[in-house]
This record gives structure tokens, sequence and C-alpha cells, in this order.
């Protein structure tokens, strides 16, 4: 494993050698193009890459943005979204082991995985098969509705990854990880300009790894190739372009199915140990991915561009579903049902065609944004097999043979194809340097495609807010969007897997503070959405029935205090309810998965004089929640904690050698990962560690 460890930064940390360019906090226009391309030295950011408010200060952006930047997912050795996403309040999973897929929940709400997550604020790309950061400079999340410049989401939040690019200054750097688990790894990270001018860009990363879990025998592989390509060709005219393939072989740990109520009782067994195995050895978690987008941009007229985008991203999984149930919690005897679902496909293919600019009508700055965007999501039919149960013990349980399975059942689920075409229009109305007004809205055109149905909705979205700057460093605003989201499809593991559910409207109302001082951005806001609201329900049916009111605060500080501190600071308290479902044992109950309080701090020191070496310390708290939307199974909450350090050597001919060690869940927790009708074990105590050297 030494071989493997030669340089710093955990999986795609890897020596960033430029700067994050940094905005003005005031007057950024909407045509303006700012290119990430190196690690920021803190966790504070000035500029949001995400939705309509496209590289504008966060202080100008009216609504909640949690950004995690390549320094913080350095200093805590992220190698996935968990652990990015670990880092932003009220986020929860559920469905999926973590070890092989994440399937978010934001403020209750799930994060769509073929409508939420962009690539560089434009292609929405696919979570079915779980995206690296190897490539990635930053994750953010923009929370809430984001109907106007993303069309049909749920009003959960925008995930944003954006990629590595070739910056000023060339990157050499290879890399290499392990972990307590025997995991190993390691990877490489170019970045070059060329030309006379040097108006060529390239960014290049390649990455592979041996996994492990710390379930027993569960393991695997992935591998991650990516570009990133740029062209400047003159002073009007950007072209770029990005692809990214990725795999990732795993096996399913499997899960437990929550138990029957008894009496109006959901009783819970003891979370078990996360080391044991309910699937069959070998049982396949396979996922592929392949991203590809290309960008051009074009300034026509001072101050005045045009833009068009266009990609593709495609998904693939083979899964073996094993879940665990009608456990009996003196014995821990019980049946092991089991779901093959091979060759599964998704598809999104995107195209974008916007202007940008500004003009003045008289004491007024207006910043405009025109635009026009079709998104094609196609989901392929699903062939499932079922076998036949197995007995399995929830306490002691038993190796199973994957060849052993005797087939029971065939069906074909039908796939379906979604079109959402939108045209949009926004303008950000500046008076002087302490008032903007934000008004825009976004016509919807939206045809779903499954078995029989084909049906079109027509609606329009509107989105308005108010931003005002006390000072220079300080802005209050107040904001209010629709969006149309889809009800979602049916998950596995349901009575209509695969249906698809209409369309449904959403409203938010959100209230908020910014202000930089003393090295940090504060924020704070207060949020109210009001949605349709889709759960699975007794019949073990997933319908569309009701709404949910999901009203919280959420606050974070970012940024560098005092002599060597930098510190990364959240929390959310949420109130979610069910309403207007026409159950009594529904109504006023709390949305499954929300848990009311959340948060998470990271602190890391560097002492003064001696910045070489750096230590850090964290916690992640997840409060209660219920598995259940009848609140019959409530899961406790769970705190987490990590801790770490690095060190960087420089080498007697120039080269910087950077060793990180991380360490998570050090109290060994046992907790449930995931909520709903299946639950998972979290992680047992891992450490990692990484060494990245620049060449």
């Amino acid at each position: 494993m030494l071989s493997f460890m030669l340089a710093a930064a955990a999986a795609g940390s890897v020596a960033s050698a430029t700067s994050e360019q940094r905005a003005s906090p005031r007057e950024r226009p909407l045509d303006e193009e700012i290119v990430v391309t190196g690690a920021a030295s803190g966790y504070d950011v000035d500029t949001v890459q995400v939705g309509s408010f496209r590289n504008r200060g966060v202080l100008d952006t009216p609504a909640t943005v949690n950004v995690v930047n390549r320094s913080l997912l350095n200093d805590q050795g992220a190698l996935g979204l968990d652990d990015a996403l670990r880092n932003t309040p009220g986020v929860t999973q559920q469905t999926t082991s973590p070890f092989n897929s994440n399937t978010f929940l934001a403020r209750g709400i799930a994060i769509d995985a073929q409508t939420n997550y962009r690539l560089n604020g434009g292609l929405p790309i696919v979570n079915f098969a779980p995206m690296p950061l190897e490539d990635k400079e930053r994750v953010e999340l923009l929370k809430g509705a984001s109907a106007l410049y993303y069309g049909i989401a749920t009003p959960s939040g925008v995930v944003n990854l954006v990629t590595k690019r070739a910056g000023p200054r060339n990157v050499t750097a290879a890399y290499g990880i392990g972990d307590s688990e025997g995991g190993f790894g390691g990877g490489v990270d170019i970045g070059r300009r060329f030309g006379n001018e040097r108006q060529f860009g390239v960014r290049l990363n390649a990455f592979s790894a041996r996994t492990r879990s710390t379930t027993d025998g569960v393991g695997g592989d992935r591998q991650v190739l990516s570009g990133a390509f740029d062209w400047t060709a003159g002073d009007h005219l950007t072209v770029q372009a990005d692809v990214e393939y990725y795999r990732r072989k795993g096996e399913e740990p499997g899960g437990i199915t929550l138990p029957a109520a008894v009496r109006g009782v959901i009783t819970l067994p003891a979370v078990p140990s996360p080391r044991q195995r309910y699937a069959p050895d070998g049982a396949p978690f396979t996922t592929q991915g392949l991203n590809a987008v290309a960008r051009v941009d074009y300034r026509f007229a001072p101050g005045w561009s045009a833009r068009v985008e266009g990609g593709i991203a495609n998904a693939y999984r083979d899964r073996l579903i094993a879940t665990l149930g009608t456990i009996d919690l003196a014995t821990g005897a019980g049946r092991l049902t089991l779901t093959g679902t091979p060759d599964q496909f998704w598809q999104n293919r995107y195209v974008r065609a916007e202007l940008a600019g500004g003009f003045m009508t008289g004491p007024v700055d207006h910043d405009l944004l025109i635009g026009v965007a079709t998104t094609r999501q196609y989901r392929r039919d699903q062939r499932q097999v079922r076998y036949s149960p197995l007995a399995q013990n929830l306490y002691d349980p038993v190796a199973i043979d994957l060849a052993s399975l005797v087939p029971a059942t065939r069906t074909v689920n039908a796939g379906n194809t979604v079109t959402d075409t939108g045209a949009y229009v926004m303008d950000v109305m500046s008076l002087g340097k302490d008032i903007d007004i934000v008004a825009g809205v976004r016509g919807v055109s939206y045809r779903t495609q499954a078995g029989d149905a084909d049906y079109t909705v027509h609606a329009a979205t509107p989105t308005a807010a108010l931003i005002l700057h006390p000072t220079a460093t300080t802005s209050l605003y107040a904001s209010y969007i629709e969006g149309l989201e889809s009800a979602g499809v049916a998950p596995d593991g349901t009575a209509n897997v695969g249906e698809t559910l209409g369309p449904a409207r959403s409203r938010q109302w959100e209230i908020g503070a910014r202000a930089k001082l003393l090295g940090v951005t504060a924020s704070l806001s207060w949020f109210d959405i009001d949605r349709a609201l889709a759960y699975t329900d007794a019949a073990n049916v997933y319908v569309a029935n009701g709404r949910a009111n999901h009203r919280g605060i959420e606050g974070s500080i970012l940024g560098a205090i005092g002599h060597g501190f930098d510190v990364a600071l959240t929390g959310q308290y949420l109130d979610a309810v069910q309403k207007r479902t026409g159950s009594a044992a529904l109504d006023g109950r709390r949305v499954l998965n929300a848990p009311r309080w959340s948060g998470s701090a990271f602190v890391q020191y560097r002492p003064s004089g001696w910045d070489r070496f750096a230590v850090n310390a964290g916690t992640y708290y997840t409060g209660a929640r219920f598995a259940d939307t009848a609140n019959l199974a409530r899961l406790p909450g769970f705190v987490t904690y990590s801790a770490g350090a690095s060190y960087r050597l420089p080498l007697d001919d120039g080269r910087t050698l950077t060793l990180r060690v991380n360490g998570d869940n050090l109290t060994d927790r046992r907790y449930w990962a995931t909520g709903g009708t299946t639950l998972y074990v979290g992680a047992a105590r891992t450490v990692r560690m990484s060494a990245s050297l620049e060449l």
C-alpha cells in the first residue's frame, strides 16, 4: 500500500496550483464568466455558479446556497458526495446502501436523481451512478425551488458539481490513498495551457482504486477518467467542453425492511453491527456514468453575450436488491427478499440557449437574462427478476451463495420519456448600490410518455426577490419562487414500482441575511415550502396525496477566524408536516426522514509560524426522524466525530509532498444511515491516508 502513498489530498485534492479567482462582492453582471481553476486557501467563497444567479456574489444571491470548496474537501479527505454534503445541514439519505450509492434528501425533500444534479451549472447528470469528486473543484447545493432556470425539479435543491479547469499555472500531480479496511488507489491530475497566447487549456484527471467497506466481504473497485477543455478565441469567443467517465463495481450488503406495525407501534431492532452482511456473496451493485457537455459564449457587444450549451448524460446500473424482513426480534430469524434489476439505463439530453446583458432605464441598472432550454429524460424498460425468499438472521447472518438463488417471477416495468421545455426571462434591477429587485418567469411545457400514458402540462412559474445592502459587506433578502416538480417514480420495492406520477406545483418563501466580517461569511435564512406529498402508503403503493409544509431556519459560518483557524459551521431547524391527506393517521404527522435538528462543525488549526502542519476536528449531527409517514417508527438521532492532520513537506528539487490522515466516526457509533422503508447501517470507524506529490 505504501507505494500508493506518494503525496497528499484525498482522492482528487491533488495539489491544485492556482487560487480561486475572487469576485467583487457587488455588481457582477450575469454575462461575466468566472472560471474556477484551483483551491482557495480557506472555506469561504465569494461567488455562486449554480442557477440563474450564475457567477454573482454570495451577497447578491437571494437563496440559501451551501458551497463545499476544494480546500474543505481536501482537509476532510472527502471521497464522495456523502462526504461533501455532510457539511450542509438538513441532508439525509434513504433507499440504498451509502457505500454503493447515495439517495439524498434536503429539508425532508428528495433530491431527484435525474433532474436535480448538474455539471457546471448546466447539464443534468444522473445520480444513479454515484458521481466522483476527483475531478471536481467544489460542490454547491442551491437549496429550495429553482424552477426559473432548471425547470422541472423537486424544491429540495440543486446539487452542482464544478469541474477543475486549467489555470495560469501548470499542474502536474500524482496522489495515492489508502484506508483501514484495505482499500487503496491512486491517480494523476494534469493541467496545461497552450498556444502563443495560452488560449488553449486542458485539465485531465485519472483515478483508479480498490474499494472496501466496513461490511465484511463487501468491496469492489472504481475508476474515473475526465477531461476539461477550454479555448479562448480572442476577446469575444470562448469554448468549453467537459467529458467524464466513471465506473464503480461493488456489492450489495443488504438492508433491513421496516417492520410492520403492531398495535400502532413499529418496534425497530437494535442497530446491528455494520460488519454484518445479509445479501448473498457477490450480489452485484455495479454502476457506470458518462457525461459530455460543450458550451460556446460569444460577446457581441459591450456588456452583452450569448450562450449555447448542450450535452448528454448516461447512467447504467446492475443491482441485486436484498432486504431482510419479517424479523423475529427475539431470535433475529427473518426472510431475505431478493430482486434482480439488471441492465438499468437512464439518459438525459440537454440543450440551452440564452442571452445576457445590461442596460439602463433612467436610474435603474438592468441585468437581463433571456433563455430557452429543453431536457429529454429517458428511462429504459426495466426487467426484474424476483427470487425465492431465503432464511437469514439479523443477529447471526449466514453466508449465501449467489449461485443458489432460484428465480421465482420475471416482470418488465415500463420505462418513460419526459421532455421538459421552458422559456424564461429574469431581470435584476439595481437602484444604486443598495437595492436590487429581481423579477422572472418561466413558461413550461412538460410532456410525459410512460407506457400507454402520454400527457402534456403547460404552466408558468414566477420568481421575485428583493435584496437590500445596508453596507458593502451585508445583505438582506426576501424571495418568492414557484416550481413545477414531478411527483416522482415509484421506487424499487413498491407495488407500483416504475410508475411515473404526474407533475405538481410547489411554492417557496424565503427571508435571509448575510454578512462578511472578521474573515468569515455568516448566513441566516428562514424558509417556507409548500409542495405535493408523495409517499409509499400502507398498501405499499407509491402515491401523491395531500400537501407537505417544510418550514425552518438555517444558518452557516464559513471562513477564517483568529490566528490560523478555518471554520465551517452549519445548522438547521426544520418543521416538516403533512396535511390535507384525507387521513387522520397522516395529517399533522412529520414528513418522513426529516430531522428537526441537524448541523455540523468543522475546525482546522494551522499553528502560527509553522503553516506546513495542520490539525482538524469535526462533528456531524442528525436529529431523530421518522422512517414512515404515520410516524410509527422513530430513528434515533446520532452524532459522528472526525479528526485529521496534514503536513506539507517542501522537497529539495522544488516539489511539494503533502501527507494527510483522516478518521471518521471515531467513536464507532452504530446508527441508521438511511430512513424510509429500507434501513441501512452507517459505516464503522474508518481511517484514511493520502499523499500527493506535485511534480
